[in-house]
């Protein structure tokens, strides 16, 4: 539904820009007067050659235009289906309602904003803005647009406690920039968006103040897809103080290429990845990397693929999270170019998923937590390694010539993989767990999402045995198979797709031989 909602407000939007350059259609509205909504005397109506009277307002379809000269008060429900093209003044109106697709032009500099009500799948365009941003900006929208060529000075939209249900779009900002935010020095802004922020030209930036004590935080639940232009987190230094900001991607990916990036505050500025399972940060050509500062949370695992970080922003991978990469020179080729801090915290994992051979590079922690083997060509450990939480041999072969060495709760999992150095059969059967167990899935609860749809259920074998794993609803029916064979000895993670699944409670069943263990999971949509 989200992706098919995008692919609406895109077409939608070409509507429009293309529909700005051409003459008027047969039947766009458009003010002669001021005054009420209602009144028919107050608009007039093109039939092909020239604009005429008419017997009746418009309904909210088409092209409707209030001309710079007009102030229009809507004193009955509207609903926006066409364009409303703003030049002059759309007095504020519970009675005005974008509706899905349908789009808002603030087409002037200054003014206002209508106090409307903003329809999934509506938009607000932004084209006529030069000098001063327009009032009453701040509200909940669905899609916004920002197309202003004209733009002569670096202006904000306000946002604070606000809303973005779908996407933001950044199609040309002229010499200036567009920010989400400002606030006063001691205060807070957070926006919070759902859909995807599109970055094709122009700049766009969290803020620009020197406020030292501003806290700015965005909580972003969709993709980030930059094209062209300058895309940064944060283009103000906010002083020597404390302030702050923060770019929270829950869910989705990150993705650049043939843009700029940068950071005016160095020092607490960042991009946080921090969705529980996999995100993507691709940074493709063409890109000029000043400072792309990013934070890995525990529990979300970064894969960069082929991806070079460069330039002096700080790079965080926390404790629990996990950094995956397909270049050939490992964790070391990542950074290779970056002048920035790198931190690769006690406890972080980390994984090779290459096409061609990779080695690992002492740029790796010699400790680690996890260390997963996913390259049919084959990973080359670099350094003697500690794994204390689990080795994952999923496919190719891991030359581990160079000894690891398994923690206390170090264990070797066998997914398709294999050692070229064979583990002594006392150290292996030393990792082997003492009894049959099945661990809660995780996540738990699980939220299904365009970027997430998959849980963990994880169990442990002391032998080989035929095992059957299976879901069950509450009504005892049977929703799924996992799986049904046999399994070595060891510790065993099977991903279960619960996107079919509607949002409620069910039961996974692992039964191994004769031995049976069930445990509850719950699903969100």
């Amino acid at each position: 539904m989200k992706k098919n909602v995008t692919m609406m407000f895109a077409h939608t939007l070409m509507l429009i820009l293309s529909t700005s350059l051409m003459a008027q259609s047969i039947g766009d509205y458009r003010t002669r007067a001021s005054g009420n909504w209602s009144v028919a005397q107050n608009w007039e109506r093109f039939n092909g050659s020239a604009w005429l009277a008419v017997g009746t307002p418009p309904t909210g379809a088409g092209t409707i235009t209030v001309r710079s000269t007009d102030s229009v008060f809507v004193n009955v429900a509207v609903s926006i289906t066409g364009t409303l093209v703003n030049q002059g003044i759309v007095e504020p109106s519970v009675n005005l309602t974008i509706a899905n697709g349908g789009t808002y032009q603030h087409d002037r500099d200054g003014g206002r904003v209508p106090l409307a009500t903003w329809a999934q799948g509506s938009t607000m365009l932004v084209t006529g803005v030069t000098a001063t941003a327009p009032n009453d900006r701040d509200q909940d929208y669905y899609n916004i647009a920002f197309n202003t060529p004209g733009l002569l000075s670096n202006l904000n939209m306000n946002l604070n406690g606000n809303t973005i249900n779908g996407d933001i779009r950044v199609i040309n900002t002229g010499v200036s920039r567009w920010y989400l935010t400002t606030a006063l020095a001691t205060d807070t802004a957070i926006v919070t968006i759902m859909g995807d922020l599109i970055v094709e030209a122009g700049q766009f930036s969290v803020q620009g103040t020197s406020n030292a004590q501003t806290v700015f935080e965005v909580h972003h639940y969709g993709n980030i897809v930059v094209t062209g232009g300058n895309f940064s987190v944060a283009r103000g230094s906010q002083g020597s103080g404390s302030g702050s900001t923060r770019w929270y991607l829950h869910e989705g990916n990150f993705s650049m290429a043939g843009a700029t990036t940068q950071n005016s505050n160095p020092s607490n500025a960042w991009f946080v990845f921090d969705q529980q399972g996999t995100q993507t940060l691709t940074l493709g050509s063409g890109n000029t990397l000043t400072a792309l500062p990013i934070v890995v949370s525990s529990g979300t695992t970064l894969d960069m693929g082929a991806s070079l970080l460069a330039g002096s922003g700080l790079f965080t991978l926390n404790e629990g999270a996990t950094l995956m990469t397909a270049l050939a020179g490992g964790v070391a080729e990542i950074f290779n170019t970056a002048t920035g801090t790198v931190t690769l915290k006690d406890g972080s994992s980390y994984g090779f998923n290459g096409a061609t051979a990779q080695v690992t590079s002492t740029r790796m922690p010699a400790t680690v937590t996890d260390l997963i083997i996913n390259n049919p060509a084959g990973v080359t450990l670099s350094q003697a390694t500690t794994i204390n939480g689990k080795l994952r041999l999923v496919a190719g072969e891991f030359n581990n010539t160079i000894a690891f060495t398994l923690g206390p709760n170090g264990s070797i999992s066998y997914e398709g993989g294999s050692l070229r150095l064979p583990v002594s059969v006392e150290s292996r059967e030393h990792n082997l767990p003492e009894a049959f167990f099945i661990e809660q899935s995780y996540p738990n609860p699980f939220h299904v999402s365009a970027f997430n749809r998959s849980t963990t259920i994880r169990f442990g074998l002391p032998s080989a045995s035929h095992v059957t794993v299976e879901v069950f609803n509450m009504l005892g029916q049977k929703v799924a198979t996992l799986f049904d064979g046999r399994k070595e000895a060891g510790v065993h993670d099977l991903q279960f797709n619960a996107a079919n699944l509607s949002s409620g409670v069910y039961l996974y069943r692992v039964q191994a031989g004769e031995t049976v263990s069930i445990k509850r999971m719950v699903v969100g949509k």
